[in-house]
């Protein structure tokens, strides 16, 4: 029986896989993953890696990787359901009794996503109504957006009735029920038959997944009557608010160029950022931010650049982010903006060139981190003094810019009345150390990968080198984008694929994707054995670190295409065919 998604996250929410490998094996902190000598094969030096905000591990020596389960799967040779129903004894969770529910879900969320759909499609066209004019003036008057970047985003409009978007979608086919879980309709509370719009007379901007579904709407008051400037989806089946950012579907593809992501306070803002040409800007939705949006802006991007309004709510929400961004090993900066309230405002007074600069110049990170560096010691003793010091060196070693690096110790001099020589001396030596280090690991890793058997996973790969790392390619790519499966399906099947465990996985992740169902690498586990989910964490794994784009994959889809196409015209059943082939090839020669 397929377990159901929610209770896969409660299982892996019970069971951090740092903590439970932690019970077996040494873990070390390194930035914000582990390290630990790998439990699977004999070794002297690091090479198994654990990351806790992906929820995976994987080990550069041996190709072992995948989610907890995997782990205790392959550490305690259990069956995939022996080692879920350890995993929740350990974390007192109930198992589910039966697969219905899974099931019952994924219909569910299918009817949501084809409802929030149709509701859109609603709201837009209203924007060509008499009624709707109000709105495109808001729009494209007062906040200045093109009717590119309008229709870019699916923004529309809520009338000003209570039952406009009741009305059409009942004749839709949806029941009040579906709308009322959808969040699209509200039930009043004193007569609980009557049901009423959720959204009226507002602009409205809906709220897509990282899969390319509409999952959920906000919409922004057009009355300086309704006090409720900002209304969004309540919570429902395929939405939840503290897992969801906006705009993060354009900005994930973004980041990928620079493994930044710009975090604003309003969905207004992100657009009009995006408009001036910052793709990479994302925003939560009616709440602070989360771990859970933190982990996911983690997933994309290394350096999160903080562009709250310049109020004074917008900077306690700045210093409430800061620690939860760093949390989730991000590295952290923070624009100032002066002459504007928020990046929207910013933009239309003083255009895209200033704002990046505002961005190129943002500060915060540097100084957060040494901030970190002092507390809880007491830099007026001279033992305190020399404990500060040693801690802000490290952070000020891992700055790549030597320009930038000698501002921080030229201020880490005279905050501290230790020499600048002194500071640059001591900080050489801890660079060539890590050099040293990083030199000697990488050493390490290409003997090991030199020395390494045959791939016994995917043995064709050995034959296939070049269409095996395309496929890997394209692999990771879905993985991480899944809003393109229906092109790339398109283009490419299964049978396209030269080797067949890369098929496999390949045909695994579009059906998951397609069938809307869980695609991380926790549901391999039930339909891999524990060595092939490590195969398939190490194309994650390896692919993680190249800059892999839709113009690389179409490289990719190339490659495998070019193969089958002279695979094509090389594999002959007889003689007969062949002789006919060369026959068609002199004859299209002679004709050039």
């Amino acid at each position: 029986m397929a377990l159901p998604v929610e209770f896969i996250e409660r299982l892996k929410a019970a069971n951090p896989i740092a903590e439970v490998m932690g019970s077996y094996v040494t873990l070390k902190r390194t930035g914000r993953d582990y390290i630990c000598l790998c439990p699977f094969h004999n070794e002297k030096t690091p090479s198994c890696h654990v990351h806790p905000d992906k929820e995976y591990f994987h080990c550069f020596g041996c190709g072992a990787g995948g989610d907890v389960i995997t782990f205790v799967m392959k550490y305690n040779n259990l069956d995939y359901w022996e080692a879920v129903k350890q995993l929740a004894e350990r974390g007192g969770l109930p198992l589910p009794e039966d697969n219905g529910y899974n099931s019952g879900r994924s219909d569910l969320r299918k009817r949501m996503y084809e409802m929030n759909k149709t509701a859109a499609r609603f709201f837009y066209s209203q924007l060509k109504t008499p009624q709707g004019r109000e709105c495109l003036d808001y729009l494209i008057n007062k906040r200045h957006l093109s009717v590119d970047t309008i229709k870019k985003y699916g923004m529309g409009y809520a009338p000003n009735s209570w039952s406009a978007l009741k009305s059409y979608m009942l004749g839709e086919g949806y029941t009040e029920a579906e709308l009322e879980s959808g969040s699209l309709i509200s039930r009043s509370q004193r007569n609980t038959r009557n049901t009423f719009d959720f959204f009226v007379n507002r602009a409205m901007f809906p709220f897509i997944d990282l899969s390319g579904h509409i999952v959920g709407f906000g919409g922004r008051a057009l009355s300086s009557d309704d006090k409720r400037k900002y209304l969004n989806s309540k919570d429902t089946a395929c939405y939840s608010k503290n897992k969801f950012l906006f705009s993060m579907n354009i900005a994930k593809n973004a980041a990928v160029k620079d493994r930044t992501i710009l975090l604003c306070e309003g969905n207004l803002d992100v657009i009009s950022l995006n408009q001036a040409g910052f793709e990479n800007a994302v925003a939560s939705c009616g709440t602070a931010l989360t771990p859970e949006q933190a982990k996911i802006i983690s997933n994309y991007a290394d350096k999160a650049v903080i562009c709250y309004d310049s109020d004074g709510a917008g900077q306690k929400a700045t210093s409430r982010a800061i620690p939860i961004l760093s949390k989730a090993g991000l590295k952290v900066s923070v624009i100032k903006m002066s002459g504007a309230k928020d990046p929207d405002e910013y933009i239309v007074k003083f255009g895209a060139d200033h704002f990046r600069n505002l961005i190129n110049n943002s500060d915060g990170a540097i100084n957060f981190e040494l901030g970190k560096c002092r507390e809880g010691i007491d830099t007026d003793s001279e033992q305190g003094k020399i404990d500060y010091l040693k801690k802000a060196y490290v952070v000020i070693a891992g700055i790549n810019s030597p320009m930038e690096r000698d501002v921080y110790i030229s201020r880490l001099s005279s905050e501290t009345g230790v020499s600048k020589t002194a500071i640059e001396q001591e900080i050489a030596a801890l660079i060539r150390k890590q050099r040293y280090s990083y030199n000697k690991r990488d050493w390490t890793r290409t003997v090991t990968f030199a020395n390494r058997p045959k791939d016994e996973i995917n043995p064709e790969a050995d034959r296939h080198p070049r269409e095996a790392q395309a496929e890997s390619g394209i692999i990771y790519y879905l993985y991480n984008n899944p809003d393109t499966c229906a092109g790339i399906v398109s283009r490419l099947k299964g049978d396209d694929f030269v080797t067949e465990f890369n098929r496999r996985v390949f045909e695994s992740l579009t059906a998951k994707i397609q069938n809307f169902e869980d695609y991380s690498i926790s549901s391999f586990n039930g339909e891999f054995s524990p060595d092939e989910v490590g195969k398939i964490t190490g194309i994650i794994e390896k692919f993680d670190k190249l800059a892999v784009n839709i113009d690389v994959v179409n490289d990719y889809i190339s490659v495998l295409l070019d193969y089958k196409n002279k695979q094509k015209r090389t594999d002959y059943q007889s003689d007969d065919d062949f002789l006919t082939e060369i026959a068609r090839l002199r004859n299209e020669k002679g004709k050039m």
